[in-house]
């Protein structure tokens, strides 16, 4: 009898058992079900994308990602990964973790900022140097490590379109001969100054340094203001005496037979734009060839 008594415990005990086992699972799978139907994904949005710094070397952006976190938990960023295209072809990618927490119910302001190279990007795009400006378009993916969901990935884009700057370019248009004598003559220097870009460019200054066949005829430097328009040219007259007791006869005989001249310009522009951005620029310049002498 006694035996009896003690398998039926046993039997119920195990039951019981079993039971809290069950129980004990289905309360976890519950309990997850429910986190997982009360977390919500962070809400993203790009409320800003903006020039901060502009070159003829470089572009730098800084793009602001609004994140808002809806639940009543706090959840963290764990870090982001970037592609950055170029008129539809990726040109920078690349992963940061970079960690940040968002209070329950609460939201904040992320920021990337990125820089461009131009001399990489034209050696990359060879066909951007024919053109004024080009767009991106910016894809993330930003991870968040959400209670009960783990590490979850959320995508956002931004497009729009920056400024390619062009360099201007120094020549040598024209030596004009406005008056020889014996002890010496008058020039005037037509130096062109082209602006291949589609914003005005203005020229605070020159200064500048000429040598012909070897000599040096005139240096000096203009404080002259002159604003060239876009997708124009300005000419610079500079206005050049000569001293032949100070550089020699043979300048006086190269004026006066005509002879073609060989000359080096070279010297420093101090530019200014239009764009607010791209700020002052010193360009210095260098030409040389053969040049035939207006008279």
């Amino acid at each position: 009898m006694k035996n009896v008594i003690q398998r039926r415990n046993s039997g119920v005990i195990g039951l019981c058992l079993i039971l809290s086992v069950v129980l004990f699972s289905a309360c976890s799978t519950l309990r997850g079900l429910l986190g997982q139907a009360t977390i919500q994904r962070p809400q993203i949005d790009f409320i800003g994308a903006k020039l901060t710094g502009l070159s003829f070397d470089k572009a730098s952006f800084l793009f602001d990602l609004q994140i808002r976190n809806p639940n009543s938990l706090g959840v963290k960023l764990a870090g982001f990964g970037y592609d950055l295209s170029i008129n539809g072809n990726s040109f920078l990618k690349g992963r940061e973790n970079k960690e940040l927490n968002i209070e329950a119910q609460g939201e904040t302001i992320f920021q990337i900022p990125l820089t461009l190279s131009y001399s990489h990007l034209y050696q990359v795009f060879q066909s951007l140097l024919q053109q004024d400006s080009a767009s991106y378009q910016l894809k993330c993916d930003l991870s968040f490590d959400l209670p009960g969901l783990g590490l979850v990935q959320i995508p956002v884009s931004k497009g729009g379109d920056f400024p390619l700057p062009k360099l201007p370019t120094v020549n040598v248009a024209k030596i004009e001969l406005k008056r020889l004598e014996l002890s010496g003559a008058d020039l005037l220097l037509g130096i062109q100054v082209n602006n291949p870009n589609v914003f005005s460019m203005i020229m605070e200054g020159m200064q500048y340094r000429l040598n012909i066949n070897g000599q040096p005829w005139a240096s000096g430097e203009t404080g002259t203001r002159v604003q060239i328009t876009e997708k124009g040219n300005n000419l610079l007259e500079i206005p050049i005496f000569l001293n032949f007791l100070q550089i020699g006869q043979s300048a006086y005989q190269a004026l006066a037979e005509g002879q073609r001249l060989n000359y080096q310009f070279h010297g420093d522009l101090d530019l200014s734009s239009s764009l607010s951005l791209l700020g002052r620029t010193h360009l210095p310049f260098h030409r040389s060839g053969q040049i035939e002498v207006f008279k």
